[in-house]
């Protein structure tokens, strides 16, 4: 419920900015995206670096 409560006051706050809700929506669709982006790009590094660093520490 307090999540429901602060995100009216952050949509509230938003318009009485001057900031549109479609402004809001898409910042939203364009940080999903980004997101999705860096996890797909990222953990595979990062398993690919942990594999290496195990790799490592096994042979030394």
């Amino acid at each position: 419920m307090l999540s429901i409560l602060l995100t009216l006051l952050l949509i509230w706050l938003f318009i009485k900015l001057g900031i549109g809700l479609l402004k809001i929506m898409a910042f939203l669709v364009v940080a999903g995206i980004i997101f999705v982006f860096f996890t797909h790009l990222l953990l595979p590094l990062l398993a690919i670096c942990l594999v290496g660093s195990l790799a490592f520490s096994a042979i030394k």
